[in-house]
């Protein structure tokens, strides 16, 4: 009976103390948060307003507890437009499993009181302006943290060597945009789970560790923008589950790794701006889901491209300019570029005539082939609609048959209608007349540039309709006649058209181009004298001629060794 008695007892005890150490728990985790308020500067008046006392903490904005003991489990204040330091006081927030400040302006140093949060799984401080050195218990010691997401900031100093020793469930590391500087530690290869990895645009040295290889979780691999040096390790693209990879803005030597028929889910693939040399690889063909590829601004690459390449139905982006690869483009690369929307392989040294197939690639928008030694008729684009940049400037390319044709190619792009740049310049064999129907090209065109052209005949007057012009350079041809008004031309900023063989007056319509920085008119068969209303242009920087000098209301004047001359304001 005395057993029965007690018994009653013992569990109102039992509930008063777990009442209390509920009750003492959960002023442990106010006193926490409130001294973070505190420290805080609250921009928005939300933990000013919204804190308050006489309110439950799991009712606080941006708190959420648990169910069970109903304590602090995740602390939310991204974007809160909030200022000030850390306090160690959240280190006594004990039962926190998610830490998100970022999108704020905290200043100051991470305490390393946060390593004291053993349940914490994700972390992110990202896009503040913390500095110093990350708590080395963070990447040390937190057995169940899985994201660490701590980019944008100014943190400095090494990762530990000794990084991922008890980490074994973090699949995501961002450290992207901070001061961090040292080798990558080979005990990176511990965190067996990492998915994400982003290192970019810090200041890492030495070489990749090849235990990276070891990673077979990974998707997305970023060290871009560091001073790694070395080859590329093959291992790393034994990751079969590679999505992502960014090594680009490094000084990475020697050839791109062979072993490439693993990537099979590969994306994008960035190498660009190293100082890799030799071929690239035919296997890049065998890479069925890539979207974007670059290689460029590595100077060295060279031989032909592989034919394979142009292959990739799935490729947006193809960027291999400034190498020195040779050779000349496959006749059928355009008919399986269905989804290409950039080509980029300016700055090289490809031969040959541009494939016609090209225009099967529909989406194309921006075409770069300059400076290379293209050579043969330019094709006839109108089929690519959305065509917003063409750029074949410095090759070998013609455009008519006979110098009295109209130059065709130029009729086709009035078909795209979302041009905005066309740059033919430096191609001296094109011949050829300009079409009338150049006047209905893309009412949104900004630049036409065909100088050094042997273009013949006179300057269409309906170029007067291109009301989007802010670069007309027609130089170094041979036209004819009389300059055209261009007076409708309100956005023109240069207007180059010496070494023509040009005739009559100057037309006074160019004192309406009141956005006129550059008028080169010298080597032409002009006469009379530059129009004094020129002068009123405030935008004027530079008017060349032979044999005129400027009568406007310019204070100040410099005749060239030409004959120039240039207004300056």
């Amino acid at each position: 009976m005395g057993t029965s008695f007690l018994f009653p007892i013992l569990i109102t005890l039992n509930f008063f103390f777990f009442t209390l150490t509920s009750s003492s728990t959960l002023i442990t985790d106010q006193d926490a948060l409130l001294a973070f308020k505190n420290a805080t500067v609250d921009t928005n008046g939300v933990l000013r307003n919204n804190w308050l006392t006489n309110i439950s903490i799991c009712d606080w904005a941006g708190v959420s507890c648990g169910l069970k003991h109903h304590r602090v489990t995740d602390l939310n204040l991204s974007n809160f437009a909030l200022y000030g330091s850390l306090t160690p006081h959240l280190g006594n927030l004990t039962f926190l499993q998610s830490l998100d400040i970022s999108s704020n302006n905290f200043t100051g140093v991470l305490p390393t009181e946060l390593a004291k949060l053993r349940r914490l799984k994700q972390v992110n401080v990202a896009y503040n302006n913390f500095r110093g050195e990350i708590p080395r218990g963070i990447l040390v010691n937190m057995s169940v943290l899985e994201t660490i997401d701590l980019r944008f900031n100014k943190l400095s100093g090494k990762l530990p060597s000794d990084i991922c020793n008890n980490t074994p469930k973090l699949k995501r590391l961002f450290l992207k945009r901070n001061q961090i500087y040292g080798k990558i530690p080979t005990s990176i290869y511990k965190c067996k789970e990492m998915e994400e990895l982003s290192l970019s645009k810090n200041q890492f040295n030495g070489n990749i560790p090849t235990e990276i290889g070891n990673l077979s979780m990974l998707t997305l691999l970023s060290i871009y923008g560091n001073n790694l040096q070395g080859n590329i390790p093959a291992s790393i693209f034994n990751i079969s589950l590679l999505q992502f990879v960014y090594l680009n803005d490094n000084n990475f030597s020697e050839s791109i790794p062979t072993n490439l028929d693993n990537l099979l889910n590969l994306q994008e693939l960035y190498l660009y701006s190293n100082n890799l040399t030799g071929e690239l690889p035919e296997e890049l063909g065998n890479l069925a889901n890539i979207e974007f590829l670059t290689t460029s601004f590595n100077d060295l690459l060279s031989d032909p491209i592989p034919s394979s390449i142009f292959n990739l139905s799935n490729l947006v982006i193809l960027s291999l300019q400034q190498n020195q690869f040779s050779g000349s483009l496959p006749s059928d690369m355009g008919i399986s570029l269905a989804n290409l929307e950039e080509l980029y392989l300016f700055f090289n040294r490809l031969t040959g005539e541009i494939p016609a197939s090209i225009t099967n690639a529909s989406q194309l928008t921006v075409i770069e082939l300059n400076r290379n030694s293209f050579s043969g008729p330019i094709p006839h684009f109108g089929s690519l609609r959305k065509l917003e940049t063409l750029r074949l400037w410095e090759n070998n390319l013609t455009g008519a048959d006979s110098p009295n044709q109209e130059l065709e190619f130029l009729s086709s792009l009035t078909n795209c209608q979302n041009l905005l740049h066309l740059e033919i310049t430096n191609n001296p064999m094109m011949n050829g007349i300009l079409p009338a129907s150049i006047g209905n090209l893309s009412a949104s065109l900004d630049a036409f540039s065909a100088s050094n052209c042997s273009i013949r005949g006179i300057i269409p007057l309906e170029i007067g309709n291109l009301t989007s012009l802010e670069v007309l350079d027609l130089s170094k041809n041979q036209l004819t006649g009389f300059i055209p008004t261009v007076g409708k031309l309100n956005q023109l900023g240069k207007l180059h058209l010496y070494d023509n063989q040009l005739q009559g007056y100057i037309t006074h319509s160019l004192c309406q181009n009141i956005a006129l920085l550059e008028l080169y008119l010298d080597s032409n068969m002009l006469i009379g004298s530059i129009p004094e209303c020129l002068g009123d242009i405030k935008s004027l920087q530079k008017v060349t001629s032979r044999q005129w000098e400027l009568r406007g209301r310019s204070s100040q004047r410099e005749n060239s060794r030409r004959g120039r001359v240039r207004l300056v304001r």
